[in-house]
């Protein structure tokens, strides 16, 4: 009779079943011969046997087995057999998730919410003791026979600050589909690399499929460091745009621009869902864009420029003209465009130029500065950003330009607050080209299949542009009256307006929307004009045709204004686009003068 073959053991712990295999060990189900209960332990594979490298693993295990959560699975003991580190887990029976999410798809964003805030709660646990989980994927969260979400296989944890050797692109820690640029580009890995797989298991929640569908290392790679994630179905499958955020966020290539960590993921989630519960409350929608935009790059430190030199230019403010300069002086890109536009025929007043800051700021006038220096920190710091973004801003300094034509008419003082009033006009949209590309293309998107504006705005962002841009700029200390020339133009005829207030109003949107139209390839530019003009008949006081001229002039002043601002404006895509349109609104309106007055040919 022979005797029934051992079981393999790691120390005290008898191996009974292989559990799984991934890229960097195997799991199995073990029994403790001193505990007597069963136990998941993972080999982990590949890792260097030298004593530094197991008194490395050794601290990392103390670190990892500090962690107490609901919603982790606790790490029991840690060794090494032979030259083979291995962990011992508390062995819990239920589903994967990678396997509940294929046999079910996608969750009801609800559903992956309360699901996905679980996990959140136990990589929060991580944090919070320094720890980064760093192999985070559907294939490391169980759902136990509870329901409950946990958070496995801590085995590649790594105490904060670890770095990946860019030198060495064989070098991979953890799932290739579920990790972050900084995985293949090197450098540390941290919280915020979580904060990415954590990002790509909610898509895959909510979605019901990887989002990188890409097969392969190489593929994988290229579709990770490239950011290229397919947004449509989420908001095919009504999951709220808040709610998305949360993933794009997450998701953001720059770390940056990432939650700093599965705390300050979970805050933002809750907010998302505060705003789902009170839809209607505008304000909430705005505020919770505004903490997504203090996420981005540089976003706070352009800010408080902004509000410097605004709080030092309020009407209530005791400085002078040596304190303004000073905060100018301090960039010297604002002062050379400052000095540049204050010399230029468009701006200068003393007839002879000016030479210094204090000079330009004494003749120009402190509140036309101020506004000034405001727009040109605006236009440095964004028109760096892609051609779709540069397009926009030059739309917008056109029409502050045809702007303050028509307030030009009015009263002098009224035009440089129109010029103001309709650069700033887009600064919402402008923001979100910039900092929410994602989002603005979604809104792009939808604008081609009809959607009204501010619907679509509002599906995409949870508020529209206009909001988006009146609360940055009140954030920002701008005028009040410049604050409400940004909210949204109600349809139909406008009659003429009652205060300068309302006239700022319907200049700032009249010029904006010409340059926009105009700058569209396709339009016919006598339908254009004849519409805007009987829109705005109140507003505007002449012919169509003469629109297209203010439009053409216009477009030459900033053409000698270009290189100032530090735009080619041979090379610009709407100057290209706006003067086509000029060329043929002139040409018809010729053609249609010579139909009336043959005489004239």
């Amino acid at each position: 009779m022979t005797e029934p073959k051992k079981k393999p053991r790691i120390g005290r712990f008898e191996l009974r079943a292989e559990l799984g295999r991934g890229f960097h060990g195997r799991v199995y189900l073990a029994w403790d011969t001193q505990l007597e209960r069963r136990v998941a332990l993972k080999l982990l594979l590949g890792t260097g046997g030298d004593k530094a490298s197991r008194e490395q693993f050794l601290a990392e295990a103390r670190a990892v087995a500090r962690l107490a959560h609901p919603n982790v699975i606790p790490l029991y003991d840690a060794g090494v057999h032979g030259n083979v580190p291995y962990l011992v887990f508390e062995f819990v029976e239920g589903e994967l998730l990678k396997t509940a999410i294929k046999r079910r798809g996608g969750l009801p964003w609800e559903e992956a919410v309360a699901m996905f805030r679980q996990i959140l709660d136990g990589i929060e646990a991580a944090h919070a003791e320094r720890v980064a989980h760093l192999d985070l994927s559907p294939n490391n969260l169980l759902l136990d026979t509870q329901g409950r979400v946990r958070v496995m296989d801590f085995g590649l944890a790594r105490l904060v600050g670890r770095t990946v050797d860019d030198d060495d692109p064989d070098e991979v820690h953890g799932t290739p589909r579920y990790m972050s640029p900084e995985h293949f580009r090197g450098g540390p890995l941290d919280l915020q690399t979580d904060v990415f797989a954590l990002g790509l298991v909610f898509y895959e929640l909510l979605v019901g499929h990887p989002a990188v569908p890409a097969e392969g290392l190489t593929g994988v790679r290229n579709a990770i460091t490239s950011g290229s994630f397919n947004w449509t179905p989420l908001t095919q499958l009504a999951v709220p745009p808040e709610i998305i955020a949360i993933a794009r966020d997450a998701l953001a290539l720059d770390k940056s621009s990432r939650f700093s960590d599965a705390a300050d993921m979970a805050r933002a989630l809750d907010e998302a869902m505060q705003l789902r519960a009170r839809p209607a409350e505008s304000d909430i929608a705005v505020q919770f864009l505004l903490r997504r935009l203090h996420r981005r790059p540089e976003f706070p430190a352009f800010s408080n420029s902004i509000v410097e030199i605004n709080r030092l230019t309020a009407d209530d403010s005791n400085a002078g003209l040596g304190d303004l300069a000073a905060v100018v002086q301090r960039d010297f890109s604002l002062t050379n465009r400052l000095m540049k536009i204050a010399n230029s025929a468009f701006f200068d007043r003393a007839g002879g130029g000016v030479s210094t800051v204090s000079q330009a700021i004494s003749l120009v006038g402190t509140r036309l500065v101020r506004m000034l220096c405001n727009g040109l920190l605006v236009f440095d710091h964004m028109q760096r950003g892609r051609p779709a973004l540069q397009d926009a801003l030059v739309s917008s300094f056109v029409a502050g330009l045809m702007a303050r034509h028509f307030g030009q008419r009015v009263r002098r003082e009224l035009a440089e607050e129109a010029f103001i009033s309709a650069l700033f006009n887009r600064l919402g949209r402008n923001l979100v080209i910039y900092y929410l590309e994602d989002e603005f293309v979604e809104v792009q998107r939808l604008l081609a299949a009809d959607v009204p504006p501010l619907e679509a705005e509002k599906r995409v962002l949870a508020t529209t542009y206009a909001a988006v841009g009146a609360a940055v700029a009140s954030t920002w200390k701008f005028p009040p009256a410049l604050v409400d020339s940004m909210a949204p133009l109600l349809t139909g005829v406008w009659s003429a307006p009652e205060t300068p207030a309302a006239a700022l109003h319907a200049y700032a949107h009249l010029a904006n929307e010409l340059c926009e139209r105009a700058s569209v390839e396709g339009s016919d530019p006598a339908s254009l004009l004849d519409e805007l003009a009987l829109r705005y008949k109140g507003v505007f006081k002449g012919s169509p045709s003469l629109l297209g001229e203010l439009l053409a002039a216009s477009l030459e002043k900033f053409t000698e204004l270009a290189p100032t601002l530090g735009i080619n404006a041979t090379t610009s895509g709407f100057c290209t686009r706006a003067a086509a349109f000029c060329a043929t609104a002139a040409a018809q309106a010729a053609e249609a003068a010579a139909l009336a007055d043959p005489a004239t040919v």
